[in-house]
């Protein structure tokens, strides 16, 4: 007896050590397994038995392009927070962009200053005498006109 006790000692066997080894192996296997597309139920004999796994299958996953919501709800999250930025960004935004606008435009009536002219025919002839510019194409506006060269 003593070699049969030498000898279960030199063989580790694996024994479960907790009932949450064999869950996690029952986990896993329901996991992998896959039934086959038209495997139904099937009463026989007073027990329930299923159609055999599809042996070439193989497992899908969901192919996720993009995190795109399915349903956005008013009193959601989401909208609350766009709420709360608009009401708190908006504000400021609008501020900046009114500045940046008045500079813009000071700068370019700077560079450029308009000058009301009584006799708009004369200050284009006049233009033209100056720069030396004799094809000049004239458009006529309502309040400006525009030249092409």
């Amino acid at each position: 007896t003593t070699q049969n006790i030498s000898f279960l000692r030199a063989v580790p066997a694996y024994i479960p050590s907790a009932p949450l080894d064999i869950g996690m192996f029952l986990a896993t296997a329901r996991r992998f397994a896959q039934r086959a597309p038209g495997s139904n139920s099937v009463l026989t004999a007073g027990r329930i038995t299923r159609a055999p796994l599809a042996p070439s299958m193989q497992r899908s996953f969901a192919a996720v392009s993009f995190p795109k919501p399915l349903s956005i709800r008013m009193d959601g999250l989401f909208v609350k927070c766009f709420i709360a930025a608009v009401l708190y960004f908006g504000p400021q935004d609008v501020i900046f962009l009114l500045g940046l606008g008045w500079i813009w435009h000071t700068k370019a009536a700077t560079v450029s200053p308009k000058s009301p002219q009584p006799d708009a025919e004369a200050a284009v002839e006049a233009f033209k005498a100056k720069k030396g510019l004799e094809d000049v194409k004239v458009s006529k506006g309502s309040r400006t006109w525009h030249l092409e060269l």
